[in-house]
């Protein structure tokens, strides 16, 4: 480095020789080049974060949509309700709401007459044509798909049917156009039909749902079938080194010792005379985690419907006590859960007493045969430390009868509550289950 010293001592030399140079005539030196002083190294720049967030694009509906959506959100949880009271004893349990709901707006396709009035009555929809009714599930699929690269969610549709009879193309055309639906023939009466099927299934599930189907035979008319998949982290992760054993009170009355995870964390919170409400989000608030915790001495059985009469969501006006920002204290259970649900159209007649279907009014197929319907689920839970995973396959299925305000609110899930998943914006439910066992 140059000092300040050395520039000095240069500048008295030249000065002197100036001097001589008019005194004794002496030619001048030629001029010395200046000092080239380096400029100092650009400070590097600070390194930019990685970008590890990614952009939430809400689903957007327009008014009917949202009117569609608010029908449906409320159908869901009375089914949740039925299938609750029908449960065996001690038994945890989830449904895939949109999972259902997707199926039957296939479904409606193929109705006609009473049989469909009475479909729409049940789900809240009969002011809606089919055309509404598709571009609607068309919309809400679509956009919950793209709603969060960080996300995961998707869903898939099919329609099996028996290589012997010939499906209505009308009923194709709208399954395939709306709902990107797999439309196949299939020699049913093949042992090995079931394993294609159920290839998809695990295909679209992440192998969480292998075995939807135990066997099929020439009796089998068709399967209809929606597949979705969910696969999210939290927000901000559950610390692991603070996850630990604590006591679960069963729903009856035992208790056991499970793995505990803890957390603090400002969210969403409510809270009533019957039971206490969290949301916890995932990544990029996409979408969110619901827990719904009765108070003690307060059955789930009076919760649920109090959770429905409200129409509980995470976006709308609410009743008095509605969810507020909060310091929540968490205590939730790591767990995995698998159920499978056989009567769905039987809890759907509890909520109308009237739903039937008539297989002259069935149009899936060209010709119309007797037939008997049932709808089955299977569904796949599991929450950790780092997120949640869920998936469900829906199957509609047709035999032949003729053959055969801020403070710390504590949140401690160490008792039965309720879970469920919901997109943000909308706030339609993808996934609701309990947690008892």
């Amino acid at each position: 480095m140059i000092t300040k010293s050395f520039l000095f001592s240069i500048a008295a030399v030249l000065c002197l020789c100036a001097c001589g140079d008019k005194e004794n005539n002496v030619l001048t030196p030629e001029p010395v080049a200046p000092v080239q002083v380096e400029p100092a190294p650009a400070k590097p720049e600070e390194p930019v974060e990685p970008e590890t967030r990614h952009s939430y694009k809400p689903v957007q509906l327009n008014e009917k949509e949202q009117a569609i959506n608010a029908k449906l959100h409320e159908f869901s949880w009375k089914l949740f309700k039925e299938v609750y009271r029908g449960r065996k004893a001690g038994e945890n349990l989830m449904i895939s709401p949109i999972s259902l709901e997707v199926d039957l707006g296939m479904f409606l396709n193929g109705l006609e007459g009473n049989s469909y009035q009475e479909l729409l009555k049940t789900m809240g929809l009969q002011d809606y044509s089919k055309q509404e009714l598709n571009s609607f599930f068309q919309t809400m699929m679509t956009g919950i798909e793209k709603a969060d690269e960080a996300a995961i969610f998707k869903g898939a549709n099919a329609f099996w049917y028996n290589q012997n009879r010939k499906a209505n193309q009308t009923f194709l055309n709208a399954i395939t156009n709306y709902y990107a639906a797999r439309a196949e023939a299939m020699d049913f009466s093949n042992p090995q039909t079931k394993n294609i099927i159920n290839v998809w299934c695990a295909e679209q599930t992440n192998d969480r749902i292998k075995d939807m189907v135990d066997r099929t035979d020439e009796s089998d008319l068709f399967h209809l079938m929606n597949a979705v998949y969910f696969k999210a982290d939290w927000d901000e992760p559950f610390d692991k080194q603070l996850t630990s054993k604590m006591p679960f009170q069963y729903a009856n009355g035992k208790s056991e010792e499970v793995d505990m995870m803890y957390d603090v964390y400002e969210g969403t919170y409510a809270e009533t005379e019957q039971y206490q409400l969290g949301v916890r989000p995932f990544v990029d608030g996409s979408f969110q985690m619901v827990f719904i915790l009765p108070k003690k001495g307060v059955a789930m059985e009076d919760v649920i419907p109090a959770v429905l009469d409200y129409k509980v969501t995470i976006t709308a006006e609410w009743y008095p006590g509605k969810p507020q920002q909060a310091t929540i204290e968490l205590y939730a259970p790591k767990f995995t859960s698998e159920y499978t649900e056989e009567h769905l159209f039987d809890y759907m007649k509890t909520i109308n007493p009237n739903l039937k279907f008539d297989w002259h009014e069935l149009s899936l197929m060209e010709e119309k045969e007797p037939l008997d319907l049932s709808a089955l689920q299977k569904t796949f839970f599991l929450m950790d430390e780092e997120g949640a995973e869920a998936a469900a396959v829906t199957d509609i299925i047709a035999k032949n009868t003729s053959i055969g305000p801020s403070r710390v609110a504590q949140l401690h899930l160490d008792r039965p509550f309720i879970y469920a998943i919901v997109e943000t914006n909308t706030s339609c439910p993808l996934f609701i289950g309990y947690y008892g066992k």
